[in-house]
């Protein structure tokens, strides 16, 4: 026997792998399914518990708050703080029937009044024989507190009647002075002897803030702990003689598993489910325990369920492959001649189907596209014309406009020349001569500064004198008929201020901006333009403000748009030929509406460049 053969004589065979994995696989499962389903019966049954330790602490808390007012209630009687003072037998005996009745009414276990020194002056039990009567408490806490001026509450073994209870204290105030203490003592038992009733499903214990169980579904299990105490604890329960002779013993448990929440597993005569809660201002907590046979039983059943399923899977899986192997055999011959004249058939129709649709579509592009390419030589043709026609309508529309106005004063300024060539006034015709001259030239700048569609003009950054543009200006505004209502305020820099912009086209500016603010103010009041003109390091900025009645929201962002005016008869041209002379020049034109403190109207702000080092004699040379 060679080595080849060994190995195959040593590997085992598929049927025990097999065997081997499906077994792993049922104990896997089972043991999962044991986990998850205990996991599940302890998180339900946790949440059960929840609701549970939030009810009892309600119901404790509730019984607690409801003796509450009595010692308060007590304290305020004239009759105790008049016995405290002065305690004679006569006021002892009405206070003691008057406790008596409060007691009865209230449903204590006793209610009793204290001195300042702790020892007690009258009670509601002074007739039994372990009456408080005559007993000092001042070692106990509830007395302290109470006598320092707070609230005394206190859990603990009375001293007189040996008999466990629960103390609240109230102090007694005379003339803003504590003068003693209001206790009553409440009996717990019945909370006790409720958890006990028949049919009660949960072991239920109370802790003091020293980890004590004080109150307990279980009687075995009260006084007793669930650690140490510390040293510090045992003084204290030692100085209260809170539990006087207990011993507090621990508890025998074992914690098996301690959740986020607080809560655990324990094990005493049985495992629990332990679910806390804090109580009250005393720092206790109140814990309820709930038995896990029902979880344990419901996790081991479910385990064998899983393992009966896991069975009968197995057996019919193993079932449907032998009939699967059979069934496969006889018809795999026939299966793969089918499925192969099945695919030749669906890759013919396929491809068929493709090519019919790629011809479709291709035909549709052309066609489109040839619809596509006419639409497009027609809409260039016609946007060609409209092209021509705006642009012939836009250049009359701006030669109308700007040369309205120096035509007005070019019409004023000859026929005053004329007048005083009559009158022999010489000096003066030639003074409106040379304005007729310069409003000439402004004419052929108008004409030019139309071109600007076609050509940018090389003079657009010129050193010009702001002041000198504004005098020109001027006298051509002074010629508009109603001039005399203009009232200007002006405010210059000491040094004179040279911009870079055209000199002809500046005046323009000035001109369009002042008349336009003549028209916006009726003709019935007088116009107020401000005229502000000052230096921003390399710039210069200049203000006309008016007190029209500024303009309208809706053109705001539009008026320096050709065609767009406010008037009624306006062509809608000024603003944006002003807008273009300064865009020339580098600088900008805006607008904003000043507001009603501000004093109203429209201002308009032309920021441009500064002529730097140039002083204005060498500017007029």
């Amino acid at each position: 026997m060679n080595l080849f053969q060994r190995l195959q004589w040593l590997k085992p065979p598929a049927s025990a792998v097999l065997a081997g994995a499906s077994l792993i696989s049922l104990v896997a499962l089972t043991w999962f399914t044991h986990a998850w389903v205990q996991q599940r019966q302890l998180d339900e049954l946790h949440r059960t518990l929840d609701s549970r330790a939030e009810l009892y602490a309600a119901s404790i808390g509730g019984a607690l708050n409801k003796y509450e007012f009595l010692p308060l209630a007590v304290a305020q009687s004239e009759a105790v703080a008049q016995l405290i003072e002065q305690p004679t037998p006569a006021r002892v005996t009405e206070l003691n029937a008057y406790l008596v009745d409060i007691n009865r009414r209230a449903g204590a276990f006793a209610v009793y009044v204290l001195d300042a020194g702790g020892t007690t002056l009258a009670s509601s039990n002074w007739q039994d024989a372990s009456s408080y009567v005559g007993v000092n408490y001042g070692f106990r806490p509830y007395f302290k507190n109470a006598i320092a001026g707070g609230i005394g509450r206190f859990y603990g073994i009375g001293a007189s009647t040996f008999e466990a209870g629960y103390f609240i204290s109230q102090p007694v105030v005379r003339h803003g002075r504590i003068i003693g203490i209001v206790a009553a003592k409440v009996n717990l038992d019945w909370i006790e002897q409720s958890w006990r009733s028949p049919g009660a499903g949960e072991q239920i214990w109370v802790k003091d803030a020293n980890g004590v169980i004080i109150l307990a579904s279980t009687p075995s299990f009260k006084f007793n702990t669930l650690a140490a105490l510390s040293a510090a604890a045992k003084r204290d329960i030692s100085s209260q003689r809170q539990f006087l002779q207990e011993n507090l013993p621990i508890l025998p448990h074992r914690v098996r598993r301690q959740f986020a929440d607080g809560a655990s597993v324990l094990t005493l005569d049985a495992d629990y489910l332990a679910v806390n809660r804090p109580l009250g201002p005393l720092k206790w907590q109140i814990t309820v325990l709930a038995e896990l046979d029902q979880v344990a039983e419901a996790a081991r059943n479910a385990a064998i369920g899983a393992a009966l399923g896991w069975a009968l899977l197995m057996l019919a899986l193993m079932y449907a492959r032998q009939r699967r192997r059979r069934i496969a055999d006889k018809l795999k011959a026939q299966q793969t001649l089918a499925l192969a004249y099945e695919q030749l058939e669906i890759k013919v129709a396929q491809r068929t189907a493709d090519l019919v649709h790629a011809n479709g579509r291709l035909q549709a592009e052309v066609a489109e596209r040839e619809r596509a390419e006419q639409t497009l030589r027609y809409a260039q043709a016609e946007l060609v014309q409209s092209g021509k026609l705006a642009a012939i309508g836009q250049m009359a529309a701006g030669v109308t406009h700007e040369l309205n106005q120096p035509l007005a004063a070019l019409q004023t300024f000859s026929d005053n020349a004329r007048v005083f060539l009559a009158r022999g006034r010489i000096d003066d015709a030639l003074d409106n001569l040379s304005t007729i001259s310069d409003l000439v030239k402004r004419l052929g700048y108008v004409t030019s500064q139309l071109k600007g569609f076609a050509r940018r003009s090389d003079d657009a950054r010129k050193p010009v004198p702001v002041r000198q543009a504004f005098a020109q200006t001027m006298l051509q505004v002074r010629t508009r008929k109603n001039a005399q209502r203009l009232r200007l305020h002006e405010s210059w820099p000491e040094d004179e201020l040279v911009v870079l912009c055209n000199a002809i086209g500046l005046e323009q500016v000035l001109s369009n901006l002042i008349t336009n603010a003549m028209d916006a103010v009726p003709e019935s009041e007088p116009v107020e333009i401000w005229l502000q003109v000052r230096s921003e390091g390399a710039l210069a900025v200049i203000h006309i403000t008016d007190n029209g009645p500024g303009i309208p929201l809706a053109s705001l962002e539009r008026i320096f748009d050709p065609f767009h005016t406010t008037k009624e008869h306006g062509l809608g041209l000024g603003l944006s030929i002003s807008a273009g002379i300064v865009r020339a020049a580098g600088g900008t034109l805006a607008v904003r509406n000043r507001s009603t403190a501000e004093g109203g109207g429209a201002q308009f702000t032309i920021t441009l460049t500064r002529e730097q080092n140039k002083s204005k004699d060498e500017t007029d040379a």
